[in-house]
């Protein structure tokens, strides 16, 4: 396979913070595209990483910058002129204070793609709030549904912030789909995605019954019930008669009629599943051609063969552990390589060479560095 990238001469200006946009601009990363972090200048001696978690800054360079002076807004603008994406996720309005909105900026660059991620989106009532993942999952009915599923007495904070997840792949969707606009039209646009928004369209399938008009005490949850064998547990999902042919086959039971009911098909195989030892129970499922899934933790998942075999396992270089094992991006192509290989960037690591790219001397950088304009890190001090 080629390793040719699909975004191969894209430059990607990044804002973002936190999770969702540093999730989203990694994804664009992995396809090949050339990816500026402005990161804020350090405040302390210690060494300091880009925004963002290490796994979702694989592939990027960082410049520091100090955006409320002068020259470091100008070396802000300098850049993104220059470049064809810019993805960011402060509170609304902050971009526009600095002067470094979406309608001050395509005025130099009409091609610009300016793609925001908030909590509650760049219009509406609601668009002033400050959010995170947590207030999505609350206000766009998250943990309605895990309450419902658990069957608990009240709501539980669920182990991942999916809201920040979907925004990030939704703003990736929407970066991409601009840009082959873009290709028509010759303008950029700007993309706007809240982490509301991206919970609910999470849930679409919930949300059709109380839509058109059912209450809320008549939606069942969706889910399919863990079995306990001897030693594990196994998720298994009947579906319709023919996968039940095939499981009462691999459990042992070849023959036994199907219950109508649901609840009492689940039960039935729950005690076979319970006759077996978890490795028992998924060889047989396999050699029938049953659908199930053996319930692993998260330390035993990512030795999952399966991901190995897929490439969703990468490894680089750190510029403080040696090296960094992370999740690559689940998209492959068959005439494009995806999966940046660089390391994740200390905060301004790449400030000089950016600024060498943008013309500045080496004097000048030098000035620029010991005024506070911006400042580098290279090695751990």
């Amino acid at each position: 396979m080629t390793e040719r990238r699909i975004l191969e001469g894209i430059t990607v200006i990044d804002f973002t913070r936190v999770i969702a946009g540093p999730y989203c601009t990694r994804m664009i990363a992995d396809m090949g595209a050339n990816i500026i972090k402005i990161d804020a200048i350090p405040k302390e001696d210690d060494v300091t990483r880009t925004s963002g978690s290490p796994g979702n800054n694989i592939g990027k360079k960082s410049i520091t910058l100090d955006l409320k002076s002068v020259p470091g807004n100008q070396i802000a603008r300098d850049l993104i002129d220059n470049a064809d994406v810019l993805v960011e996720n402060f509170s609304p309005g902050i971009m526009d204070r600095l002067g470094l909105g979406y309608d001050d900026l395509k005025i130099d660059n009409p091609g610009l793609v300016f793609a925001s991620i908030s909590g509650f989106g760049q219009s509406g009532s609601h668009s002033h709030r400050r959010a995170y993942g947590s207030t999505a999952h609350a206000e766009a009915g998250w943990l309605w549904v895990q309450q419902q599923a658990a069957g608990t007495d009240g709501p539980f904070a669920p182990g991942i912030t999916i809201a920040d997840m979907a925004a990030g792949l939704s703003c990736f969707s929407g970066v991409l789909a601009a840009l082959y606009d873009r290709k028509s039209t010759g303008k950029g646009q700007r993309v706007d995605v809240s982490l509301m928004d991206a919970q609910l369209s999470l849930l679409n399938e919930v949300a059709a019954a109380p839509l058109n008009g059912s209450r809320a005490e008549d939606w069942k949850p969706f889910r399919h019930p863990l079995h306990a064998a001897k030693d594990g547990h196994l998720t298994i999902n009947i579906g319709g008669s023919r996968n039940w042919e095939r499981i009462a086959i691999g459990l042992g039971h070849e023959g036994t009629p199907m219950p109508e009911d649901a609840e009492e098909a689940n039960a039935l195989v729950g005690d076979w599943v319970a006759s077996h030892t978890a490795e028992e129970a998924c060889r047989g499922l396999e050699l029938a051609g049953a659908p199930y899934g053996l319930a692993k933790s998260m330390n035993e998942s990512i030795q999952h063969p399966h991901f190995e075999e897929r490439g969703m396992i990468v490894e680089t270089d750190d510029p403080l552990h040696g090296s960094l094992r992370a999740i690559n991006t689940p998209i492959t192509f068959s005439e494009a390589g995806r999966g940046a290989t660089t390391a994740p960037p200390l905060a301004g690591q790449h400030t000089r060479q950016i600024l060498r790219e943008l013309g500045r001397s080496e004097e000048d950088i030098d000035a620029l560095i010991n005024a506070g304009v911006t400042s580098e890190q290279t090695t751990p001090r």
